[in-house]
């Protein structure tokens, strides 16, 4: 279950309020990130010589885990070495009262930012780039984003949108399919997919953001093309092949029938940072294959 969290969390990571940091005009310089996403954000910002503190999971790039102390993990926090490493910024997801009340008790200031949207995601940029004095580096990553965002939809404005179902987990090599969590409405993926010239096959609350569903709601929702999201968890385990066979359970899907069930295995897969342009041209060459993409 702690997996299942881990993975959810890290593919819905969160962007949006702020301590003061008026109070570092000159950027914050002892800064501990607790996201993947924020961890890869402050290398991206050239902001690395500034991060004093990451979590074990903070695979990108590499050299964080190796340069960096690590303060336990997304749900095991080491609150003793944070305070030891006396951080003058914490940052974190929104949705982590707890945390941030912990460190407001060792007077410790928090970022605490979304990233559930595209919108959330270039806005933690941003906020990250001001208060780590990486204002004008944060603005480039922002543009190179929009101007990405801008060309898929440019090539996709005037195409069919094919349904899409974007799973996150699941159970895998066992031939079947059951306990599938997939990307609902209030994800970044749901923008991505509409950006990509496509709709999303889930249509429910925005207060869930990954439902978990069953063959038989797959089958309702019936989706034109399936993308699994497979990078880096038990899924090393199992080739694309294996993982796509699994789906043979259910072959009256327009997905399998078609031959449309497409798995992504790589590392910036489900990472709400600066890579997600590249995230959204992989999901845009599978939406429509008959785009002719630089």
């Amino acid at each position: 279950m702690k997996l299942k969290r881990f993975f959810i969390g890290l593919c819905v990571l969160s962007a949006a309020g702020v301590l003061p940091l008026s109070a570092h005009p000159d950027g914050h310089t002892k800064v501990i990130s607790l996201l993947p996403s924020t961890t890869e954000i402050l290398y991206a910002l050239e902001a690395q010589d500034k991060v004093i503190g990451v979590t074990r999971y903070c695979m990108f790039p590499p050299e964080a885990r190796k340069e960096k102390t690590i303060v336990g993990g997304l749900l095991d926090v080491n609150y003793e070495v944070i305070y030891s490493l006396n951080p003058d910024l914490v940052i974190l997801q929104d949705d982590e009262n707890e945390l941030v009340s912990r460190m407001k008790k060792m007077k410790i200031p928090t970022l605490q930012i979304e990233t559930r949207s595209l919108d959330g995601i270039i806005k933690s940029i941003e906020l990250i780039g001001e208060a780590v004095d990486k204002k004008e580096k944060a603005q480039q990553i922002v543009g190179e984003i929009k101007q990405m965002v801008e060309y898929v939809q440019k090539m996709t404005k005037d195409l069919t949108k094919p349904t899409i179902l974007v799973t996150y987990l699941r159970p895998l090599g066992e031939g079947s399919i059951r306990e599938v969590y997939i990307a609902g409405n209030f994800t970044f993926f749901d923008d991505l997919i509409e950006i990509a010239g496509g709709v999303n096959a889930y249509q429910g609350s925005e207060m869930i953001t990954s439902p978990v569903i069953s063959p038989e709601g797959i089958l309702r929702l019936n989706p034109d093309i399936i993308i699994e999201l497979m990078a880096g968890i038990a899924e090393e385990r199992f080739t694309p092949e294996e993982i796509r066979k699994d789906w043979d359970m259910l072959p009256q899907l327009d997905a399998h029938k078609n031959n449309r069930i497409f798995i992504l295995k790589q590392p910036y897969i489900g990472i709400p940072g600066p890579r997600v342009a590249q995230t959204l041209m992989d999901m845009a060459r599978i939406i429509h294959p008959e785009v002719k993409w630089e």
